[in-house]
């Protein structure tokens, strides 16, 4: 009952920003961060230290110090309030696979991060916060504000099912997520897991048994279905009015898009967010750009020096202060990746993102014999607009070399592209200061994923 009253409340909550003006939301934002600023100085020995000296109540939001992933690394135990919470016990937890997806205290809903921007991480959530990210996700699924709505279950029609890729090889947030799920949404869907991990073979089985109308999951994954759908390995059908493809994790790129246009003839909706944060912004039926949840979440585009990036630039890095997570208090917390904003959509009170690159390990260090370092989001800029290319893949393959693999579209001469991309690669490393770096482009059919998590990384540097 308590979670069912979680719903309500966020649900009434959610459908009430949509309607505010942006000023109005902008309001409801700073009220929502400074009472999490207020409670964070309160119970966390870090934050009274990090924020002593500072008015709380007048403050700009830009005068709180950024937190990054060293930080909350290091200081893990005194940033989160609860003394029932300790990173080693947490971690501790979750060597018990029985214990994954499952409610700590009937309170917290505890995963590990992926480490692939650094070290894994627990990463405890208040079950208020992850009912909030579900009824975002639920309502926030039309092209306006007025028509959006929690879809409304019928007994003359079928539930629809939803592949939800996750990975279950490890304590993963998406597996918890989908073990979270409030029991009333199986009256709207029918959500069934596939682990990414699985072989290939026993996906396409698992597919073909399902026969799912919704697929979820890693971009990477979704693109090589499509390319499975297109050979004729995948023999998958998903309704024109219905169907629907939804991704998150890693990049979404325009080679994957077009794929899934020829493949299912339906156009996949993007989404983000990070393990330690849930939910950032979704793209949303009708829409061309993933819209930011703003009366969840303060997400900001900065430069190099942490002033805001002028809304026409792509950011240095990114700034995340989730909303709702009490038990894991983060202000201004650092994501590596880069953003470029967009105004309002009509009718929404909420930005858009209009270009968002990173979402993978991305920091290369080059020995040849001098010391380089190399930040791999230049590459993923320049792939993004090479439409050709359907998923890609830079790994560093010695200290001095470096190798892209490219899967490109169906129909590509590969010959002329190849000289492209290595013509592209080359001009990277020049332009980053590692001219002397050994480059080249190799075409392959497929990428394979990460054993543990099941993404495809976009950057794969050398262990120091």
């Amino acid at each position: 009952m308590i979670r069912l009253f979680n719903l309500y409340r966020a649900s009434k909550s959610i459908r009430h920003a949509q309607s505010l003006s942006r000023e109005e939301m902008l309001r409801l934002q700073e009220r929502r961060w400074r009472a999490l600023a207020r409670r964070a100085f309160a119970t966390s020995p870090f934050y009274r230290r990090q924020l002593a000296g500072l008015d709380l109540d007048h403050c700009a939001l830009a005068d709180i110090p950024v937190l990054t992933k060293a930080e909350l690394v290091e200081n893990w135990d005194e940033i989160v309030p609860d003394p029932r919470l300790h990173r080693e016990a947490l971690t501790r937890y979750l060597q018990d696979p029985g214990n994954w997806g499952r409610l700590l205290n009937n309170r917290w809903m505890v995963s590990m991060t992926s480490g692939t921007s650094g070290a894994a991480l627990a990463i405890p959530h208040e079950i208020t916060s992850v009912d909030w990210n579900h009824a975002a996700h639920a309502i926030r699924s039309a092209p306006t504000a007025t028509k959006s709505s929690t879809p409304k279950p019928s007994l003359f029609r079928k539930r629809p099912v939803a592949a939800s890729f996750v990975c279950s090889a490890a304590p993963s947030v998406s597996a918890a997520l989908l073990k979270t799920r409030p029991w009333i949404g199986a009256l709207f869907c029918d959500y069934q897991p596939i682990s990414v991990t699985a072989p290939w073979q026993e996906i396409i089985d698992r597919l073909h048994e399902m026969k799912p109308t919704i697929l979820i999951g890693y971009a990477s994954l979704i693109g090589r279905l499509a390319q499975a759908k297109l050979d004729g390995t995948l023999r998958l059908e998903l309704p024109a009015v219905g169907g629907a493809i939804s991704t998150g994790g890693d990049n979404l790129t325009p080679g994957i898009r077009s794929l899934c246009r020829q493949a299912f003839g339906i156009e996949p909706l993007d989404g983000y967010g990070c393990g330690e944060t849930l939910g950032i912004a979704r793209q949303w039926a009708g829409m061309q750009h993933m819209v930011v949840f703003e009366d969840l979440a303060v997400f900001e585009a900065v430069d190099a020096n942490e002033k805001e990036s002028p809304p026409e630039e792509l950011s240095d890095h990114a700034l995340v202060t989730p909303l709702f997570n009490t038990a894991l208090p983060l202000l201004r917390y650092r994501l590596n990746d880069r953003v470029r904003f967009g105004p309002s959509p009509e009718g929404w009170p909420f930005k858009v993102i209009h270009q968002l690159s990173g979402r993978s390990a991305m920091t290369y260090t080059f020995h040849t014999p001098e010391k380089l370092i190399f930040v791999g989001t230049k590459f993923i800029t320049v792939m993004e607009h090479q439409p050709l290319v359907a998923t890609y893949q830079f790994c560093q393959t010695g200290p001095d070399a470096i190798e892209g693999r490219f899967v490109l579209q169906p129909g590509t001469d590969p010959t002329e592209i190849q000289r492209r991309l290595e013509a592209g690669i080359r001009q990277c490393l020049i332009e980053g200061g590692c001219g002397q770096v050994n480059s080249k482009a190799v075409l392959v059919h497929h990428l394979e994923p990460d054993p543990r998590t099941g993404k495809v990384e976009q950057n794969i540097p050398l262990k120091d």
